[in-house]
């Protein structure tokens, strides 16, 4: 039989195969993916998967893996054929997305189409990935639903599942403030949690949260303490309390400067919403967004504006686009609780944060 030829590169070409300088893009109707039943293996995957694309070319969706990379997404020596064809199975099955921007709230899809493994011409195995066609309104152009930023050095390491998703949920929350209280049934239901056996306080914490404080505190950017609080005699909240991210934990955009939108100089809306599209801020009239930004602008994070400084070399539009993206995450929350008055929900929760 002859021997298979290469296929061409071109389209399959990432960003760098190390994790270190890898920067993973996930949209927020991703972030709900925590609520499937993924593994952390598949996780890791698509955060790898993430990593290596072109966020802004969605005609590039297909790369290339070597078997070597995964195994060191794994942190195994050496993956078996069986079950590696098990992982990929995994990542073709259909799951639930949380799409708050879309009428009935979720969608079901495929988040990949094709998974071709193979040996080369050198005998290493590679593994070519590609997303589905309905999954690129999810992987793509992140700033049109919003996003989450990390490095993927953060989740390589990580051993547990419920690290990983109080990593994501961890740095969600970063956006918004340093230190916040959650319910206690919200938390472990946001760690999938809720069996009998994490019913005490005491055994979820051992189970669970010391585990991960340990883990993530180790291993990741992320530094954080948490405490319970208890009403009465009982916990009823965990209160989360992050350190600041230093300036060596900044990490590089994916986007260059041709990729932002450009500036009408003249628009109020264009100014307030620089770098995201003016459907985000929907359902706002004129002077409420002036309002929102002016109370804003001493609330965007300092590791915002290091962040678009780094691709625009201009502190005073980067300030604008970190007040901007600021809003974005105030305004992604108050509509993921629900708010009936968006305006009011936000333009509260951005006071009590100033």
């Amino acid at each position: 039989m002859p021997q298979r030829k290469k296929l061409p590169q071109v389209g399959y070409d990432g960003i760098g195969k190390n994790p270190d300088h890898m920067v993973v893009q996930k949209t927020n109707p991703l972030l709900s993916l925590s609520e499937t039943g993924l593994t952390l293996a598949e996780f890791k995957i698509l955060d790898a998967y993430l990593g290596r694309i072109d966020s802004h070319d969605p005609n590039k969706r297909f790369v290339r893996f070597e078997k070597g990379e995964i195994e060191k997404l794994f942190g195994v020596v050496k993956i078996n054929n069986q079950d590696l064809e098990k992982r990929i199975d995994n990542l073709f099955q259909t799951v639930t997305i949380r799409d708050n921007n879309k009428k009935n709230g979720f969608t079901k899809i495929a988040l990949f189409e094709k998974a071709e493994c193979y040996k080369d011409d050198d005998g290493l195995w590679q593994i070519d990935l590609g997303a589905s066609s309905s999954a690129v309104e999810y992987l793509f152009f992140p700033e049109r639903l919003g996003y989450l930023r990390y490095s993927l050095r953060n989740v390589v390491k990580l051993t547990s599942r419920y690290s990983y998703i109080l990593f994501l949920y961890l740095e969600q929350n970063r956006h918004m403030h340093l230190s916040w209280e959650v319910d206690l049934d919200e938390l472990k239901a946001i760690l999938r949690c809720e069996a009998d056996t994490y019913k005490a306080y005491y055994r979820f914490n051992e189970l669970v949260l010391k585990k991960c404080a340990d883990e993530l505190n180790d291993k990741t950017d992320c530094k954080f303490t948490y405490k319970s609080v208890k009403k009465g005699r009982v916990v009823k909240l965990v209160r989360f309390t992050l350190e600041p991210l230093s300036g060596n934990n900044y990490i590089p955009d994916q986007i260059s400067i041709e990729d932002l939108p450009i500036l009408q100089q003249n628009d109020d809306r264009d100014k307030i919403c620089a770098g995201f599209s003016a459907s985000e801020f929907d359902g706002f009239t004129d002077d409420q967004l002036k309002l929102l930004k002016d109370l804003a602008w001493n609330c965007k994070r300092n590791e915002d504006i290091e962040r678009h400084y780094g691709v625009l070399s201009d502190y005073a539009l980067a300030c604008q686009y970190a007040t901007a993206d600021y809003l974005r995450q105030a305004i992604l929350s108050a509509k993921s609780q629900g708010a009936k008055n968006l305006y009011l929900y936000v333009k509260k929760m951005v006071e009590n944060d100033r």
